[in-house]
């Protein structure tokens, strides 16, 4: 069952109890040099398991299940890894939009540049919508990467609000640009600004990340200047349906947010 790490809170859905003190802790954190263990010198074992009973803590209970535990197991993961529930969310969406028709799916929930201040929910519901499987592949693939490396450091709550808050900006940002500047009005879907917000933030905060571009390997830092410098090329190119407007409004997004954590501390180093 996923719980919050001891330690750092981190929900994590695979918990390490500790058999010294009995808490439980995250993988980072899991021995008890790193969660410096107040019962390190006074372990006593503790658990007893025989037969279809097992004893904790002094208290006779019943074996669960193992079917009904794996089904909770799952769920738990699912609710309290917030970078799997958005992912879990997006799969489910695009099942949805394949099932009533895309085009209809997406007369309601897609980004319309000018229709943001009468429909203002697809301010955030273009956020869940793909245009096809590789394009939802990519961007759950860079969601499943980076997401948990995000949320471990600074925590579940902090880390939907930076991927809504870059999400919103990035769709604020390509709105006002397709509108005003382009003098058109465009649409677009995808997870693609607010995904931009969480890599951001997450090189702010830790950029001795090495990840590989096009198999080589470089720091994460590097990486973000490369897509930000190939998204300030192409914007405005005629015939590039990529949003780069909306990518580079939610690279600063996470820019911003990132410096704010990292100049008063509220995040966790690893």
């Amino acid at each position: 069952m996923t719980k919050e790490c001891f330690y750092c809170g981190f929900k994590d859905p695979m918990p390490f109890t500790c058999k010294f003190c009995g808490g439980s802790f995250c993988y980072s954190h899991r021995l008890p040099e790193s969660h410096s263990c107040s019962g390190l010198s006074a372990y006593k074992a503790r658990a007893i398991e025989t037969g279809i009973v097992y004893k904790q803590d002094n208290v006779i209970r019943k074996r669960p299940d193992p079917i009904i535990r794996n089904i909770k197991h799952i769920g738990t993961v699912i609710t309290s890894n917030y970078s799997l529930t958005i992912l879990i969310i997006c799969l489910l969406s695009f099942v949805i939009q394949n099932i009533i028709g895309k085009y209809i799916y997406f007369s309601y929930f897609a980004l319309v540049a000018s229709d943001i201040i009468t429909r203002p929910w697809i301010l955030i519901s273009h956020m869940f919508l793909h245009a096809d499987g590789i394009h939802l592949l990519f961007n759950m693939m860079f969601l499943f990467f980076f997401g948990p490396e995000l949320e471990r450091r600074v925590g579940g709550k902090k880390f939907l609000f930076i991927y809504f808050i870059s999400g919103l900006v990035a769709a604020l940002g390509y709105s006002f640009w397709t509108l005003f500047v382009l003098g058109t009005n465009g649409s677009a879907i995808g997870a693609s600004g607010a995904l931009f917000g969480i890599f951001a933030c997450l090189a702010i905060l830790a950029p001795e990340i090495i990840v590989y571009l096009y198999f080589i390997p470089m720091k994460i830092t590097y990486a973000l200047i490369f897509f930000a410098l190939l998204d300030l090329l192409f914007i405005g190119s005629s015939g590039d349906l990529i949003a780069r407007s909306a990518h580079l409004s939610g690279v600063v997004a996470g820019l911003l947010i990132g410096k704010y954590l990292k100049d008063t501390g509220k995040y966790i180093r690893y």
